[in-house]
């Protein structure tokens, strides 16, 4: 499924809310309607044959639910300049990239082709601009080793089935969320569902995306699921745990994010299969 897809059922989860709200009250309506005439067979109105008669009720008003709470969705208002990177950080997530690209130049070229040359700083600080909020040192380092990967297909995945997206489409993905996240007005959706604050920086392709939570500063990942929620629990704590773990895997056949194991298919290409 491709990415514009995925943005597309990301909308439509705001859409459906709307729709089945008007739908709802479209159909109480209505039946009050048909209740009124079945009553009206059994019990004759009372009133002169062939009188017209006139109801001058209003309509129900249809009104669109709206947050009361901060959503944090605040697009171009981002820094307009990088945080500083540590080198350590710098070191860390380079090694990790090294043992991944490693592993797919051997065994799954196809994916190892995919991976995209290093985002420019220019890039990075737009991106941040765009969406609102500071982009996570672990995060830079790796849009500055790779701006994402191209296409799905035989492309590099994070297990299971996550794509690293590149700079454009991380404002991408983050202003289609809000968007969603501001019509669908609900107040308990905020943070539960989305956040504004949240990066996305990998999307399967329907919708679902890994983020990186900036609510507190602590770039902790997490996965948005546009059907039901945000999970922390099965996840490393960071961008650069679950990097070091996919190259653990990689390299050893082990198990990743609760049972994914990597394969690879006839065209060389890696995949995570769950094997229980």
């Amino acid at each position: 499924m491709s990415k514009n897809r995925g943005r597309a059922v990301v909308i439509a989860v705001a859409s459906v809310v709307i729709v089945l709200g008007l739908v709802f009250a479209v159909t109480v309506r209505g039946g009050q309607s048909r209740e009124t005439q079945w009553l009206s067979s059994e019990q004759p109105a009372r009133t002169t044959p062939n009188t017209p008669s006139f109801s001058t009720a209003a309509p129900a008003p249809t009104t669109r639910r709206t947050l009361t709470v901060d959503s944090g969705c605040h697009p171009g208002q981002g820094p307009a300049a990088l945080d500083p990177v540590a080198d350590a950080t710098t070191r860390r997530v380079g090694a990790a990239w090294d043992r991944i690209e490693r592993w797919l130049k051997a065994k799954a070229p196809a994916s190892a082709a995919s991976l995209r040359p290093p985002a420019t700083t220019a890039e990075v600080i737009e991106t941040q601009k765009m969406i609102g909020v500071a982009l996570p040192a672990e995060l830079v380092a790796s849009l500055l080793r790779h701006d994402g990967a191209t296409g799905r297909g035989d492309g590099f995945t994070l297990p299971p089935f996550y794509a690293p997206v590149s700079t454009a489409n991380i404002a991408t993905e983050a202003k289609t969320l809000c968007e969603a996240l501001v019509s669908i007005g609900v107040d308990e959706s905020v943070g539960s569902w989305w956040h504004g604050k949240f990066v996305p920086f990998a999307a399967d392709g329907s919708g679902n995306t890994l983020f990186l939570d900036q609510r507190t500063g602590t770039a902790r990942l997490g996965a948005s699921d546009h059907e039901g929620g945000v999970d922390f629990a099965r996840w490393p704590g960071s961008l650069t745990e679950l990097l070091e773990q996919t190259a653990t895997a990689l390299e050893t056949g082990g198990a990743v994010v609760g049972g994914y194991r990597p394969v690879v298919t006839e065209n060389r290409a890696l995949e995570w299969d769950f094997r229980r």
